[in-house]
């Protein structure tokens, strides 16, 4: 009897395969070691590795794009709550794994976007998304007189985000939380009211 493969389970662990070895030390081989596949149910699945690629993204995207709005959009804590609340979960996430791995999204970014155009507009697509999430919680913590309106939300969002991701950088490269630390503190700093 043929067993059936679900693809969500393969894109799953196509995730953690990119996450640890990165898209261009993982080969198809890995692929379907990981995912317990033949080649040609991945090939079913799949057109090729790239497109593969593709769809690990946009799984990882969901997935992350639906915790951000969890997060961010909890009312049961103050709208700057919810931002330091959030970035503490992706730290202690990052502190948990050795602060090794880092966001499939930022390493993709770092690794293929430069180079492929399907790549890069898929990852700018999904940045965008979780700018604006993080920019509708600064906007009411700014209507609620909690954070600075010093900038626009939209700004600060993409500003914080985008200090974020050049903090995961420099923690894989020091294998520490440190970096992230500082940029949370900092960030807090930046956004509150005093």
């Amino acid at each position: 009897m043929r067993r059936k493969h679900n693809i969500d389970d393969i894109l799953d662990s196509g995730i953690d395969l990119f996450r640890r070895q990165g898209f261009n030390n993982t080969g198809v081989e890995d692929i379907l070691r990981a995912g317990g596949i033949p080649k040609g149910s991945f090939y079913n699945f799949f057109k090729s590795k790239e497109d593969f690629g593709l769809q690990v993204m946009q799984r990882y995207a969901d997935i992350y794009d639906a915790y951000v709005a969890g997060k961010l959009r909890d009312k049961s804590r103050t709208p700057l709550n919810r931002l330091k609340h959030f970035y503490e979960s992706l730290i202690n996430g990052n502190e948990s794994e050795g602060c090794r791995y880092g966001c499939l999204i930022n390493n993709l970014t770092q690794e293929i976007a430069g180079n492929n155009d399907a790549v890069a507009l898929a990852l700018r697509q999904h940045f965008e998304r979780i700018v604006a999430i993080i920019a509708e919680c600064i906007a009411e913590g700014q209507k609620q007189g909690e954070i600075s309106r010093a900038y626009p939300a939209p700004e600060l969002a993409d500003y914080l985000h985008t200090s974020f991701y050049g903090a995961l950088v420099r923690m894989k490269g020091l294998r520490s939380s440190q970096p992230l630390q500082h940029f949370l503190q900092v960030s807090m700093n930046i956004l509150s009211v005093s």
